[in-house]
């Protein structure tokens, strides 16, 4: 089994869903997990949480700066980073399936069958949207019968949480910065950054995640500005868009226009025969 370190960005407001994470990803893999706190002047306290291996604080707001971080204080031997978000569950058997091999991969996501912003790769399922109304045991039953009995097809993909090699996260240095304090476009930005490295990220289907969506507040309407912001930076930074590309970055195509292409690190082409 490689060596893996779970890195967790999260804020006050999200607190009892991170407990949730963290508790059921320990119930399940002896992974370090490290938690970068950030967006307060005062430290939050994270003691009562029980799982976590190393807790940081960051003052500054931003799940870029924070995944950055947690990355730096990892061990040296680990093989892999595993991002998550903190308001995702992890069920007893979401990883019976779990195969390593690939240099970038993601688990497919459940979410809620009442979440309007759910991508087209994850599974709907009547789970609860919120703690309050999270039925835990349902869930638990669903993701148990998935991974014991429909085995489905890996398939280009990318989404969090993901496993990345350590090599390849240091070699494309990580999150950009700039896109926080919000962190809109900030994955795409990251995405387009693998490909470019000659990396294909893959998506494990019968590796399963229920993922509530959308408790940190990124996408809300008074962070439209950041949103904007970011996807201009976005595009004078790559020399394109989505739209301008027809990408679908959910099934990672058509990322990448090598004609308009503005940024290129010494690091372009680098796994393209891996």
């Amino acid at each position: 089994m490689p060596k893996i370190a779970v890195i967790i960005p999260t804020i006050d407001k999200t607190k009892e869903y991170l407990r949730n994470c963290v508790e059921s990803l320990r119930a399940t893999v002896d992974w370090d997990i490290i938690v970068v706190s950030n967006g307060t002047k005062i430290k939050p306290d994270y003691r009562d949480i029980k799982g976590i291996t190393i807790h940081l604080h960051n003052r500054d707001q931003g799940q870029c700066g924070a995944v950055n971080i947690g990355a730096r204080v990892a061990r040296p031997d680990v093989d892999y980073l595993f991002v998550s978000n903190d308001d995702m569950y992890y069920a007893p058997d979401w990883n019976k399936n779990l195969k390593f091999g690939f240099l970038v991969f993601s688990p497919n996501l459940i979410e809620p069958t009442n979440n309007a912003g759910s991508a087209p790769p994850f599974l709907k399922f009547d789970g609860g949207l919120t703690l309050e109304g999270f039925n835990r045991e349902s869930v638990d039953r669903h993701i148990k019968n998935i991974v014991n009995t429909q085995r489905e097809e890996n398939e280009d993909g990318f989404n969090l949480p993901f496993f990345i090699k350590k090599d390849v996260w240091d070699t494309i240095g990580g999150y950009d910065t700039k896109f926080d304090p919000w962190g809109s476009n900030s994955d795409t930005d990251l995405q387009t950054k693998i490909e470019l490295a000659g990396i294909k990220p893959k998506r494990l289907r019968d590796v399963l995640v229920y993922h509530f969506g959308s408790k940190s507040g990124t996408f809300e309407p008074e962070q439209q500005t950041y949103w904007q912001k970011n996807w201009d930076y976005y595009t004078e930074k790559w020399g394109f868009n989505r739209d301008q590309l027809g990408s679908d970055t959910w099934y990672c195509k058509d990322m990448i226009n090598y004609d308009l292409l503005k940024y290129k690190p010494s690091w372009m082409g680098k796994y393209d025969k891996s």
